[in-house]
Order: C-alpha cells, then sequence, then structure tokens
C-alpha cells in the first residue's frame, strides 16, 4: 500500500475524555496502527517541569512517531493510523500555561486527514499528569477545542458517555469521511 493512502486520524480533546482509550480501540477496530501521545511518557512532562520549549520538542517527536506509523501502515496494509493527540493539544497546552503556543506546530498540525474531537461527557479520572478536575474547567477549554475543530477541513465530535458507544461514533465518522473524500 502507498502511504499516501493511509488515512490518518487524530484524536484530540482536554484531559480525561477518553482519548488513549479511544484510539486503541479504534486501531484495533480498523486495523490500524495507534501511536500512543509521547508526551504522556516524558520526562519533564511527568515531573512537571513542561516549558515551552518541551512542548516544541514533543511536537516533533509526536510528528516523527505518526510519520513512522504510516511507513509501518503501508508495508503491512493497514488502512489508517490513529494518533492519540495532535497539534492542537499541544497549542492550547502552550496557550493556557505559558500564554503563547509553541512553535514548530506546522508538521504535525498538517498530519491528520480525520480529526477526532473527544467531548468531556465522561467521568473524569484522576492521573498524575491531570489538573482539571472540575467539568466547568474541561467544559471551558472544550469550547476552545470545539472552536479550532470547527476550521479543519475533517472532524466530528466525539460526545457519547460511553467508550463503546464513542467508538461506534468514531467508526462512523471513519465511515463517512472514506466514502465522501474526494
Amino acid at each position: 500500500m502507498n502511504a499516501s493512502a493511509v488515512i490518518r486520524i487524530a484524536i484530540t480533546g482536554v484531559e480525561s475524555t477518553g482519548k488513549t482509550t479511544l484510539t486503541e480501540a479504534l486501531g484495533a477496530r480498523l486495523g490500524g496502527v495507534a501511536v500512543r501521545e509521547c508526551a504522556r511518557y516524558d520526562a519533564e512532562v511527568i515531573a512537571g517541569k513542561a516549558t515551552l520549549a518541551t512542548l516544541e520538542r514533543l511536537a516533533d517527536a509526536q510528528a516523527e512517531a505518526c510519520e513512522a506509523a504510516v511507513q509501518r501502515a503501508a508495508a503491512t496494509g493497514a488502512a489508517c493510523v490513529v494518533s492519540d493527540t495532535d497539534a492542537l493539544v499541544l497549542r492550547l497546552w502552550g496557550e493556557h500555561a505559558f500564554d503563547r503556543a509553541p512553535a514548530g506546530l506546522e508538521r504535525l498540525e498538517a498530519w491528520p486527514d480525520l480529526t477526532l474531537l473527544c467531548a468531556p461527557t465522561i467521568p473524569w479520572e484522576a492521573d498524575p499528569l491531570r489538573s482539571m478536575p472540575r467539568l466547568e474547567d474541561r467544559l471551558a477549554l472544550h469550547a476552545t477545542y470545539a472552536e479550532a475543530a470547527a476550521a479543519l477541513p475533517a472532524h466530528a465530535i466525539i460526545d457519547a458517555t460511553a467508550h463503546e458507544k464513542r467508538l461506534d461514533q468514531a467508526v462512523r465518522a471513519f465511515q463517512n469521511f472514506v466514502d465522501n473524500r474526494g
């Protein structure tokens, strides 16, 4: 399979919206390749010492991981790659934490064919990397995500309240994208 035929799907949204669960489940359901979020395994992020430079480095690392996954998918005949994050996460993280977006997001911004925005409609789960237990805070940030996602060429909102129903929504969004792409 040619790498250009591999459909690139980015999962985005505020923390604790089921992005990792959806990435793994959607990749498995579609027979695709899942790419984990580099930030979740980064020493500076884990230590709570992330800087704007950290986010810039993570953008490069995520773009490289996504591009490598596309090559693996093409070599194995997988139809898609599903990334557990995107440039929007890093941009909004930078704006929220450092009052400006990190530089160098262009490669990651250009990567996805389809972006799935997970809404904060499932219960928040505590995690050492999470900082927004209040639903009101997550909903306010989600509104910013939704506004940015609306400007993307292909996106869908994943807002079911159960993981299996979210997976069904994501599969329908993927199928709709495949059916309607030029």
